[in-house]
């Protein structure tokens, strides 16, 4: 059994560092818990791709987390200069606190929709998180060419179920049936698991002062109330599909490649 748990306290110190709170924190512990299932489905990666980074909230810091854990090499594609070198920053600042495990990570900009070619951009595992939406007509493209480079892969994007996307984050939003459907008509890929989780109790782009979240990090409060959401996570599991389809802020897929 493959084990990639973190609390939500434990991110919160890394999402300080990105900028973001507890909602990223919340979100991490969210896709972690998912794709814990699924790595130990596929087994334990050599290689991953962060096939894009996300488009407003965080830096995926998950998914290097996980490629640290895993001791993956792990390789990051990008079209956006200042997103590449944010993520060095921010890479480097949680390693010299000790937050983050020494892994190897090399950055490519480059369009998330274009072909690799290149048979050394070959990949175990590809993850994908606030990217799809962004492609607008490019999406059957851009999972055309995930399985081409990768043996499975996981989307995550915002729920376009969820009007609060339209309304507070900004993000543009998609749905859990044009997922499916992007990936069922390849014929060579097994859908393992698909569905809506990060259903915390504030809505998506809900933000607080960097005061407000540098205190939280030591109030004894907050961190109670982590915990809690740590408990109120578990119940994603069990809530009816007809209520998280409304409310949660990400719809995701996770696909093997026969």
């Amino acid at each position: 059994m493959i084990k990639i748990d973190k609390n939500i306290q434990s991110w919160y110190a890394i999402n300080l560092i990105e900028g973001e709170g507890v909602g990223t924190s919340y979100e991490y512990y969210a896709k972690l818990r998912k794709l814990r299932r699924f790595i130990n489905s596929i087994g334990k990666p050599k290689r991953i791709l962060i096939a894009g980074l996300p488009e407003k909230y965080g830096l995926s810091m998950d998914f290097f987390w996980l490629g640290g854990v895993l001791n993956a090499e792990t390789v990051v594609i990008d079209d956006r200069s200042e997103a590449l070198e944010r993520v060095g920053k921010v890479l480097s600042m949680l390693k010299s606190e000790k937050l983050l495990d020494e892994t190897k990570v090399s950055f490519i900009k480059t369009d998330p929709i274009s072909e690799f070619n290149s048979p050394d951009l070959r990949f175990d595992l590809a993850l994908s998180s606030e990217v799809l939406q962004r492609l607008d007509k490019s999406k059957k493209t851009y999972i055309s060419n995930l399985i081409k480079v990768a043996k499975n892969f996981a989307i995550f994007a915002p729920n376009r179920g969820n009007e609060s996307h339209a309304n507070l984050s900004g993000l543009k939003s998609v749905w859990l049936e044009e997922l499916l459907r992007h990936c069922q008509e390849h014929s060579e890929t097994q859908i393992y698991d698909y569905g809506y989780i990060d259903m915390p109790p504030f809505p998506p782009g809900l933000s607080r002062s960097q005061e407000k979240r540098d205190q939280a990090a030591n109030s004894r409060i907050e961190i109670f109330l982590m915990k809690c959401l740590e408990i109120y996570n578990a119940c994603e599991d069990i809530t009816p599909k007809f209520i998280k389809e409304k409310i949660a802020h990400i719809t995701y897929i996770m696909v093997k490649n026969q």
